[in-house]
């Protein structure tokens, strides 16, 4: 707690050093030190090739570390809580988290539902800025969830401040270096020089737009201030994301035969930006067919319940075998919902261990099961299920009872599936379902 009153005063937020670093830093030190400074100023010491290359990692850290921190002073300014910094082998991440306490900031919107909620889950918030919950918990009561929109614009105020620091550290090194007089200070101009231009590169190829890029993230900001509309917003993400990939493409293929093979890096980013676009896509056209039901209308009917105390022989001849189903609910003693379990689990245990072994030993506890109570949207329960996937369906189950929650339903990937079928029989065919060509 006094980690996150600190930042929010405005201090430092905690760096932490993932072994990752130790790796990039490596790799950027034999780069540096033992292939680009010895071919562009010869006849220097070994050590000061070694220097140089460290120097240069250093810096490209510093400069990373930089940007985070300007983008923490912005997610302050946003009303946010800044966690922490964490360098790793790709880089480094800022994570931040919703204001702590009761107070509902006027940024955000309350009435928003797809603000984090549940314990270990993260939104991405754009290059290298990760939102989390303030414990890794639940929220606190009367916190504003952050809302899609909100969450647009905070990712392009950030995706900006990280942005400008990159390409001003960049142009100052390359500036430096390009100026600096030849002689003794030749080997420092070289790593000024390609400290700056690996800089430039990573803010370019940042700046892309793709729905996982900061330029991504400020067409989206962009898109929505003009429409209003967060659905508009990203699916201009997702086709300028289309049109980023071929055009990398068809640039690295190009380059190939112009300047070398080393333009194949072009053409893998321009693949990743495509994969991700498409994928955006698809997310995209499954969020419309869903759009408009909720768990009660599409979930299977849980089959009767297991008790925690009985016997696998028993709950096998009893319940499961003529159920033909393969997710149960499984009661305790007093009768609250403890968790599920699973055909495969109770088929699992030994035939002569069946008639000594409790249920108890395979149940899944309902803390590791995705739920959902009968009146949530079905397009928020496809990203439960892959946060906690241990039951392979979202439990749906009642609340109101004075026992606890009971486990009314299923909801699992065939029934989402034949939701996003039969969307064209509800009308739901607007242009947002029909895939796009090769192109968009």
């Amino acid at each position: 707690m006094a980690t996150h009153d600190a930042t929010r005063r405005g201090g430092l937020p905690p760096i932490t050093v993932r072994p990752g670093l130790a790796v990039s830093a490596t790799v950027v030190t034999v780069l540096l030190g033992a292939l680009t400074l010895p071919a562009t100023v010869p006849d220097r010491p070994g050590f000061a090739y070694f220097c140089g290359g460290l120097i240069g990692a250093v810096l490209l850290a510093g400069i990373l570390v930089g940007a985070d921190l300007v983008r923490a002073r912005a997610a302050r300014r946003a009303g946010l809580s800044v966690v922490g910094i964490t360098l790793g082998a790709f880089g480094s991440r800022l994570a931040v988290a919703p204001p702590e306490g009761r107070r509902a900031l006027p940024e955000f919107a309350a009435a928003h539902t797809a603000g984090v909620r549940g314990a270990g889950r993260s939104n991405s918030l754009g290059t290298g800025v990760d939102l989390v919950s303030p414990t890794g918990g639940e929220l606190p009561a009367g916190t504003a969830p952050l809302g899609p929109e909100d969450a647009i614009r905070l990712e392009a105020r950030l995706a900006r401040a990280g942005l400008s620091v990159t390409a001003l550290a960049g142009a100052v090194l390359m500036a430096l270096g390009a100026l600096a007089p030849s002689g003794t200070l030749a080997l420092a101009a070289q790593v000024a020089l390609w400290v700056g231009t690996f800089a430039l590169l990573v803010t370019i190829v940042d700046a892309l737009p793709s729905p996982r890029s900061a330029g991504g993230r400020m067409i989206a900001a962009r898109v929505l201030r003009r429409t209003g509309s967060r659905e508009r917003a990203e699916r201009a993400v997702a086709r300028a994301g289309v049109a980023t990939g071929w055009t990398l493409i068809l640039a690295g293929a190009v380059g190939v035969f112009l300047v070398g093979f080393v333009a194949l890096w072009a053409a893998l980013l321009g693949w990743l930006a495509l994969g991700t676009s498409r994928m955006a896509q698809s997310q995209q056209r499954a969020q419309a067919a869903l759009a408009g039901l909720v768990a009660r209308d599409v979930m299977t009917p849980a089959p009767p319940t297991l008790s925690s105390w009985s016997t696998v022989d028993d709950a096998l001849d009893d319940v499961v075998l003529p159920a033909r189903r393969a997710v149960f609910g499984v009661v305790d003693f007093d009768g609250a919902l403890a968790g599920v379990a699973l055909l495969r689990d109770l088929a699992a245990v030994p035939m002569d261990d069946r008639d000594l072994a409790r249920v108890n030993r395979v149940v899944v506890p309902l803390s590791m099961v995705a739920t959902a109570e009968a009146t949530d949207p079905l397009a928020d329960l496809p990203a439960r299920l892959i946060e906690r996937p241990a039951a392979g369906c979202v439990v749906v189950v009642d609340r109101s009872g004075e026992d606890g929650p009971r486990m009314i339903g299923t909801v699992g990937p065939v029934e989402l599936s034949q939701a996003i079928e039969t969307a064209p029989l509800r009308g739901r065919d607007a242009g947002t379902m029909r895939p796009g060509n090769i192109w968009r």
